[in-house]
């Protein structure tokens, strides 16, 4: 049982653009993914989504070359190190356009799991894959980069690669989850394992955004981490209602043990809105915060698991 409160939206239905309309170039197929010497580029390789996809890709294709991208060097390396020989650390800052397009030059795609998404106005990483021709995907979470990245569709398009944003767990897993619900009046469960930096980042910083829901076709704005419910676990908002035709639709996200859900609540009532916009003072106050969620983890354990159910999807 745990208990799970009103949390930002999870986004428009992964899809930005696809190639099958576009013919391919000479320099795509040279650089297709079927090849034994494809390349890979995981940004943000040294968090806990990115490593994750980077070792995922590795044992599903052993042949790849996977060049795993993020901050932290030491990290990277070993992570790199254990993935085998085929696979390397680079330097990258997905705020530098140019560096960027350098790196993918010899990339057949990049993914792109460098977060938190929440307050980027720019696309910078699917404007350099559009501009290189190197497929893309992202784990967005984030409704106003989501769009944002969906209005590059026609470039993508022009350009011949498939471009495919919000991928991750939520909104991508949850809205195919909601999809499966509305096609066959069931419930479904899933998990992923815990919740890295990245993740603590992003929660705080929705909770300075209003929580959009729809209740019979009419969008609302509700409090953020407010109308808690306990949801037993045991047994897309936005795109459910306008792309499925779902006419009541709502999120919830909440976690365990039961105290942390306090924490969180004290600090969408007490901390300035203004704090918990400013991305740079959040990263700091995720600093302080994580060391003691590890500890807790080590005691409690981790996992994250999701349910849609109804027209409520559930995260824990």
């Amino acid at each position: 049982m745990a208990t799970v409160v009103r949390a930002c939206m999870p986004l428009p239905p992964a899809a930005v653009a696809s190639s099958s309309a576009a013919p391919s170039t000479d320099a795509q197929a040279q650089r297709s993914p079927s090849s034994s010497s494809a390349r890979v580029l995981v940004l943000g390789g040294t968090g806990r989504v990115g490593g994750s996809t980077a070792t995922a890709l590795s044992k599903l294709r052993p042949d790849l070359n996977i060049l795993i991208a993020g901050r932290n060097r030491e990290k990277g390396e070993s992570l790199a190190s254990k993935l085998g020989e085929e696979s390397e650390f680079v330097q990258v800052d997905i705020r530098d356009r140019n560096m960027l397009e350098e790196v993918l030059q010899d990339v057949d795609l990049v993914v792109h799991a460098a977060g938190p998404f929440q307050r980027e106005n720019e696309c910078t990483v699917l404007q350099a894959a559009i501009a290189t021709k190197t497929a893309y995907i992202d784990v967005c979470d984030d409704t106003d980069y989501s769009w944002r990245a969906k209005g590059f569709h026609e470039q993508a398009k022009d350009c011949g690669i498939p471009a495919i944003t919000t991928a991750g767990i939520y909104p991508g897993v949850s809205n195919v989850m909601a999809a499966e619900l509305v096609h066959a009046a069931r419930s479904e469960n899933a998990g992923t394992g815990g919740a890295g930096p990245t993740i603590l980042t992003t929660s705080f910083l929705l909770l300075a955004e209003d929580v959009i829901a729809y209740n019979k076709g009419e969008e609302i704005k509700l409090k953020p981490y407010s109308g808690a419910l306990s949801i037993d676990f045991g047994k897309g908002v936005k795109s459910a209602y306008k792309v499925l035709g779902v006419p009541t639709v709502s999120a919830r996200f909440g976690t365990a043990p039961f105290f942390w859900n306090w924490g969180m609540q004290a600090f969408a009532n007490f901390l300035p809105v203004e704090f918990l916009r400013d991305k740079n003072k959040v990263i700091k106050l995720v600093g302080f915060v994580d060391p003691f969620v590890r500890a807790i983890d080590g005691i409690a354990g981790e996992r994250v698991s999701m349910r849609v159910s109804s027209l409520e999807a559930y995260y824990f």
